[in-house]
């Protein structure tokens, strides 16, 4: 068990270059940054935040990957990148067969306990995706008696629980077969969180999001990791810290959602965020 100092940030967080961590020891685990190669979970089919089209993985995800791996002197031929399920997320780390997973992966109290989160890097609200020309849905009632799909291993099926008296929820296999069924008619909305949702957009014209219907509270996307790699999983977290406060943040996340150049603030996690939630067993104010 981790004392109570070891969680603790310095008070200098807010005006510190970076994110310091104070004396929380050693794992006594090789750093997961020098092995021969770094193998990162990540999704494939989720325009905007990571894809896997042309023999090319693009998105924010990605980006993400590069940046920290960069900064804890990965070399980029030496990052795998391994494609991940959302329902496969923990037990992947856990079975060793990733080092790190960065898949539009929400931290939670409930996941806190099982593996380490360095971050968040993104945050987003849950909300809707529908097709254009249909009904207008200015608020949530307007969804009253429609059927809205979601896929296996989120967190966005237990948030549309509290609305199931309102609508229809139908959960699929994955993304691809959600957005699918919405194009084609057989759904009314795709819900999930807001940024995925763009990403879908903007590859699909014909599909636009919710801007302004949201459920839930905030969702916060951390890098997944063994709690067996700590001090790893601080490093990360110094490196996040860094680049969030950056331009260098900005400028990727408006280099993938360009419809979102304008927005990019609601997005982007604070400080205190961070400090919250990475490697801790819970979270703390």
């Amino acid at each position: 068990m981790f004392t109570t100092s070891c969680r603790r940030w310095i008070a200098s967080l807010l005006i510190a270059p970076t994110l310091l961590w104070v004396g929380c020891g050693a794992d006594n685990q090789p750093s997961l940054f020098t092995q021969n190669r770094l193998v990162v979970g990540v999704k494939n089919d989720q325009p905007g935040t990571s894809v896997w089209e042309g023999y090319k993985r693009t998105g924010f995800d990605i980006l993400v990957a590069y940046h920290v791996a960069g900064k804890e002197g990965v070399a980029p031929n030496k990052v795998v990148y391994n494609d991940i399920a959302s329902a496969d997320r923990v037990q992947a780390i856990q079975d060793d067969r990733v080092d790190l997973v960065i898949a539009t992966f929400s931290i939670t109290p409930e996941r806190m306990a099982q593996i380490d989160f360095a971050g968040p890097y993104a945050a987003t609200r849950q909300g809707f995706l529908v097709r254009k020309g249909g009904p207008k849905v200015n608020t949530i009632n307007d969804l009253n008696g429609k059927t809205v799909c979601t896929w296996e291993g989120t967190t966005s099926d237990i948030v549309l629980q509290n609305y199931k008296e309102k609508f229809h929820t139908q959960v699929m296999e994955d993304a691809q077969t959600c957005i699918s069924a919405l194009a084609n008619g057989a759904v009314d909305a795709a819900s999930t969180d807001q940024l995925i949702l763009y990403g879908f957009a903007q590859e699909n014209p014909a599909l636009e999001v919710l801007a302004n219907v949201t459920i839930g509270s905030p969702n916060f996307y951390g890098i997944g990791i063994s709690k067996e790699h700590r001090a790893d999983c601080q490093k990360l977290a110094d490196a996040i810290y860094n680049y969030v406060i950056s331009s260098d943040w900005q400028r990727d996340f408006t280099e993938v959602f360009k419809e979102l150049a304008d927005r990019w603030t609601d997005f982007r996690p604070r400080g205190n965020d961070i400090r919250s939630w990475s490697c801790k067993d819970k979270p703390t104010n």
